[in-house]
């Protein structure tokens, strides 16, 4: 591969894949790792009991023993020995008995049989992507359910007070101790109130319902699951990323779907070498014997299956430019949701340092004050809705963290190593 100085970064990148994609995938070991602190036991608990069963983790394993089957068939031979049995009978009469034997000249069998175990290390570089999404979206649908719950008790507790304040409204404007524009902007916020909950309640039945489509309702109930919470700690990737992102079952995936690609031009050229037959006979001719043994070699000559041999390379080059890329791709998305979750977590922990007080003793305060005249309507609601909304924003601020740091496990394949999970693994 020829590089010139303008793109020797680009050109690098290509040579190191294609040095990777030949070798197997055992070998791409790494000194670089992430260094991260295990999860809470609950988290260990809840995936331990829902993972070996869930469906999308049994039809992943039906897929790698699906790959390792046609592994195991590509080690059997090419062709199968033919017997030829023949009689005939004139005034002469003839029997023969003959076994004929195709060999495999361009040795189909080994590129069959390459092609197949790189097919397999790809369709096990996808059980662990498989696995590791399937748990990913266990975990997020959970915080997203139990944030959900939360968000609508908080959205019931403002309908409720809402219709208090409206009620207490009414009975001011009754004896005069408020006016009607005052009165109409009492009931204006609590029909906004009542539209609001309607769509977080909706919102709360829509999680409730993809948290009973992703978890079995036997063995996991809403009281069980554990509170979505983490320490959410600091991470920084390796300083030489180059390493760890070979080490990642992405690029596995991809390396190892390259070098079967490359073994497919090997299998178009065996396929077009001229294979030839041997068969041997012998039997009777009235009181004669017969021994007989035919060679047979195909003559390529109206097809040389050239085109095909070029339509792999082509292939080939098309795996190699999509592998080249797709590191370009995970390598922009690792560093972009480490930046995105360093910064949510940032925000995250600027909000709780800037305390948050009781919101039944703030409301109950507003309410006082708003009751003895001291605080206009208008102040009132604006306050009830700027504390109501914080409190809103900080379980979404919370649950957008959850989110990230679990997108972040992920797609640097810790989330198992963080869920301490190495005895449920497929080896």
């Amino acid at each position: 591969m020829l590089c010139i100085k303008k793109h020797y970064r680009q050109c690098l990148l290509a040579s190191l894949l294609i040095v990777y994609a030949y070798l197997p995938v055992s070998h791409a070991q790494t000194d670089e790792k992430i260094s991260i602190s295990p999860a809470k036991a609950e988290f260990n608990q809840l995936i331990q009991k829902v993972l070996p069963t869930h469906p999308r983790l049994i039809a992943a394993q039906a897929e790698l023993d699906a790959a390792t089957s046609l592994y195991n068939a590509s080690t059997n031979a090419i062709y199968n020995p033919e017997l030829e049995l023949d009689a005939e009978e004139t005034n002469i009469r003839t029997s023969t008995i003959g076994l004929s034997q195709t060999i495999d000249w361009g040795d189909q069998q080994g590129a069959n049989t390459l092609i197949a175990k790189f097919r397999l290390d790809a369709a096990r570089s996808n059980f662990k992507q498989e696995r590791q999404k399937l748990i990913r979206d266990l975990l997020i649908i959970s915080g997203d359910y139990k944030n959900k719950i939360r968000l609508a008790a908080l959205s019931n507790q403002r309908l409720k007070f809402m219709k208090n304040f409206y009620a207490v409204a009414k009975q001011k404007r009754a004896v005069g101790d408020l006016n009607q524009v005052d009165l109409d902007l009492a009931q204006l916020a609590y029909s906004e109130s009542i539209f609001k909950n309607a769509q977080v309640l909706a919102d709360y039945a829509n999680a409730e319902q993809s948290f009973y489509a992703m978890f079995d309702a036997n063995f996991v109930s809403e009281k069980s699951l554990p509170e979505m919470e983490s320490d959410f700690q600091d991470v920084a990737l390796p300083v030489v990323l180059d390493p760890f992102l070979m080490s990642l079952p992405q690029i596995q995936q991809t390396r190892a779907m390259v070098a079967a690609n490359k073994n497919i031009i090997a299998l178009r050229q065996a396929e077009s070498s001229a294979d030839p037959s041997i068969a041997i006979r012998g039997g009777r001719e009235d009181k004669e014997s017969l021994v007989g043994v035919t060679l047979t070699i195909p003559l390529n000559i109206r097809n040389s299956y050239n085109a095909e041999i070029k339509a792999a390379e082509k292939d080939y080059l098309q795996s190699e430019q999509l592998a080249q890329q797709a590191w370009k791709n995970l390598r922009r998305d690792i560093i972009t949701q480490t930046r995105q979750y360093q910064l949510t977590r940032k925000a995250w922990q600027q909000w709780r340092q800037s305390g948050q007080n009781s919101i039944q003793r703030q409301l109950n305060l507003l309410k006082r004050l708003w009751r003895a005249g001291d605080l206009s309507t208008t102040d009132y609601l604006v306050q009830i809705k700027q504390n109501l909304d914080t409190q809103s924003a900080g379980i979404e601020l919370q649950s957008s963290l959850w989110s990230s740091w679990l997108n972040w496990l992920q797609a640097t394949a810790q989330i198992e190593s963080w869920l301490q999970l190495n005895d449920i693994r497929n080896q």
